[in-house]
């Protein structure tokens, strides 16, 4: 055991604080969506009507999913950062790859900008695991960009997939904590 790994009696286990942080911040961000979301809901139903009621169960289930499914990708990041790095990318590319049907029927642009993204996840995962560091930077980059496209995209992913938005923020979510574990893991890749 290293020295930087090594505690001392009595010391708390960083991954234990962590994980104790991540849920007090998963409870407190429910409690307000909560709350929030009667206000929100309310004014729904004064403009569109009371079916819009119907709608805020499933929007405070969606959010505690997002909420867990994030938070604890985050743990296990702490936990496991070159595993979590390196299987969020190659789940977000098999996605793109059973996807690619799907978006056939809409047009042909999205179908090859999806074979396009989940080969190059594939091939930078893949050189990423070999240590190239030129692999590692595309992969945080690429993890970055598409999440970060996927976020402003994630209505239109919900209205196409039928799922919520909070459904279809999980990726975008689950793509940050990627970029965020390839930034623990970059001392493994200093030439």
């Amino acid at each position: 055991m290293t020295n930087a790994a090594q505690r001392k009696p009595g010391e708390a286990n960083p991954i234990v604080q962590l994980a104790m942080i991540i849920g007090i911040v998963v409870v407190a961000l429910n409690a307000g969506f909560f709350l929030l979301s009667d206000t929100y809901f309310d004014d729904r139903a004064k403009r569109f009507g009371a079916q819009e009621l119907a709608r805020l169960n499933g929007a405070r289930i969606e959010f505690a999913i997002f909420t867990l499914v994030v938070g604890g990708a985050a743990i296990l990041a702490a936990l496991s950062p070159r595993r979590v790095a390196h299987a969020v990318p190659a789940l977000v590319a098999a996605g793109s790859l059973i996807a690619v049907p799907f978006a056939a029927q809409i047009g042909f642009v999205l179908p090859a900008t999806l074979l396009i993204v989940a080969g190059a996840f594939a091939f930078l995962i893949r050189g990423s695991l070999r240590r190239s560091r030129a692999a590692w930077a595309c992969l945080a980059g690429l993890c970055a960009v598409y999440g970060i496209v996927m976020l402003f995209g994630a209505p239109k992913v919900s209205s196409l997939v039928g799922v919520g938005l909070w459904g279809a923020m999980i990726v975008p979510g689950l793509l940050g904590v990627a970029t965020a574990a390839l930034r623990m893991i970059r001392a493994d890749y200093r030439e």
